[in-house]
């Protein structure tokens, strides 16, 4: 295992710690620690991507490893971008988990062969890796809004029954819960648009058709369309709070079945 991996893993396994203690103890623990861990293996991450891509000479978008290392990467991003706007520090204990194991399947995997992509012209340069990027970032919005969907159900039960422990001060209200799983959702809906034209894009420019009835393509559509189905809803009937949470968590189990789906039963990239 590369030393980087080892600096990310310990890192992130610190932010899990301390995060989890934060939400279950009724004083601040190990903060400024968890915060110096946070910005090493960020930093660590965000270098092994830059070298990755130096090294190969593309954007590090190719395989288990490099996929796995760019969406635990996008997931951090967009847990730190969540809490810039709703100060919701619990949210790390739901979140950092799946970045440390998305972290430990990219350090145990193996890299795919180092070859460049060939490609006929400038634009397929620039579509394929945009397109496998804008999917993986809508993957990180979608487990953001996973998170504040877990968070809501929590505390609403702790409401409804009226027990209020510790993580119930330490969650956000439900407005914000809610607010955080519709915003992450409607950017994760949006940056899966994208990357979904890229994706058609790319194809017509490569192979001269639009829809290649793919793997990763039918398990993108079918995700893009749930998501429709959910914001839609939200939109239309005033769809939100527990079943918006639920839907939420039920669109996350979905979209890791995806990922599952496309690692074994093959990809374009």
């Amino acid at each position: 295992m590369e030393i980087l991996w080892i600096i990310v893993l310990l890192g992130y396994a610190v932010c899990v710690a301390q995060s989890i203690f934060a939400l279950t103890t009724k004083r601040p623990v190990m903060r400024r620690t968890g915060l110096v861990a946070l910005a090493i293996a960020l930093g660590a991450h965000t270098s092994w991507l830059i070298i990755r891509g130096i090294h190969t000479g593309r954007c590090p978008l190719v395989g288990t490893q490099e996929m796995c290392a760019f969406l635990s990467w996008g997931l951090v991003l967009s847990t730190l971008i969540a809490y810039r706007w709703y100060h919701a520090n619990a949210l790390k204990a739901f979140i950092f988990p799946i970045v440390l194991v998305l972290a430990a399947i990219a350090a145990i995997s193996p890299g795919p062969a180092d070859q460049t992509q060939e490609f006929s012209n400038t634009l397929q340069s620039f579509l394929l890796p945009a397109h496998v990027g804008l999917l993986l970032l809508a993957y990180a919005s979608f487990f953001v809004s996973f998170g504040a969907g877990v968070m809501y159900i929590i505390q609403e039960r702790e409401l409804k029954h009226k027990r209020f422990g510790t993580i119930f001060y330490r969650l956000p209200s439900l407005d914000t819960c809610d607010a955080i799983s519709s915003r992450s959702m409607a950017i994760g809906f949006v940056l899966m648009t994208l990357g979904i034209v890229g994706g058609l894009w790319y194809s017509y420019s490569r192979y001269h058709v639009y829809w290649q009835a793919g793997p990763l393509e039918i398990f993108s559509v079918v995700t893009w369309l749930l998501y429709l189905i959910i914001i839609q809803s939200r939109i239309n009937a005033g769809w939100g709070g527990r079943a918006a949470a639920l839907a939420s968590i039920l669109s996350f189990i979905i979209v890791i079945c995806s990922l599952v789906g496309v690692r074994y039963l093959g990809h374009a990239f």
